[in-house]
């Protein structure tokens, strides 16, 4: 390859999938669809919304990477419980109007979560082994590089578990264990506190279990709690 090698065709691969949390076949699939809605946008094919759709029967998708049509029709529905597309019905066959969506920053935090808290737990060492803090490690310098430095550390020696509603919560054997004696009755209703607060304003903290315990300390002070809402049954709310 030279300085003025023109490159073959090729399909635009976005960085953010390598740490998605999608099966390979759902990851090619997404891939095709970029590529169609780059087509889509060159001719104009936008709905009264000015927003890009495309039309690509699930058989010409299944030709296009391979597959079977069963696999893409769950690779579809993979895209779409991600929240990576858009489907809309156009009657009866007719084929589905696809839009294609590009997720933000906090979304794609929400697509790597997953995967990236399984390879903290497959990195955990056998015991007596110390473990390596991520920050120390090298990243790939990406756009993800800031989200993964802000994922908090667990303590020297354990691995840290992604908890919460969603899976932005990170917290050893060690904490949890401590939490529960600590806070027996709200431990877990902190977790989810503290994950939807997180989720829903982007904000990040360096210690998930010691911003569990000051949220506690201060609600405690405050004559405060997490209100309860289980209940019997056969009781109402």
């Amino acid at each position: 390859m030279m300085k003025d090698t023109k490159l073959p065709p090729y399909l635009p691969f976005p960085r953010f999938l390598l740490e998605a949390d999608l099966a390979l076949a759902t990851k090619l699939v997404y891939m095709v669809l970029m590529d169609r809605a780059r087509l889509s946008q060159a001719n104009g094919w936008a709905d009264s919304n000015s927003q890009i759709y495309i039309v690509f029967p699930i058989v010409e998708i299944a030709n296009a990477i391979d597959r079977s049509p069963m696999t893409v029709k769950n690779s579809l529905n993979e895209l779409e419980s991600a929240g990576l597309i858009e489907r809309k019905r156009r009657g009866q066959s007719l084929p589905n109007r696809i839009y294609i969506k590009i997720p933000n920053g906090q979304d794609i935090v929400r697509l790597t979560d997953k995967k990236l808290s399984v390879r903290r737990k497959e990195n955990c060492p056998s015991d007596g082994q110390k473990t390596i803090p991520l920050t120390d490690r090298k990243l790939s310098t990406n756009n993800l590089t800031s989200k993964l430095r802000e994922l908090p550390e667990g303590s020297e020696g354990a691995c840290a578990h992604a908890r919460g509603r969603y899976q932005n919560i990170f917290l050893s054997d060690t904490e949890i264990a401590e939490l529960q004696a600590e806070l027996p009755d709200l431990w877990q209703q902190y977790v989810e506190k503290l994950s939807e607060y997180m989720a829903s304003t982007g904000k990040t903290y360096q210690n998930h279990a010691a911003t569990i315990r000051r949220w506690a300390a201060e609600d405690r002070r405050k004559g405060k709690s997490i209100p309860n809402y289980t209940y019997e049954e056969g009781e109402s709310l």
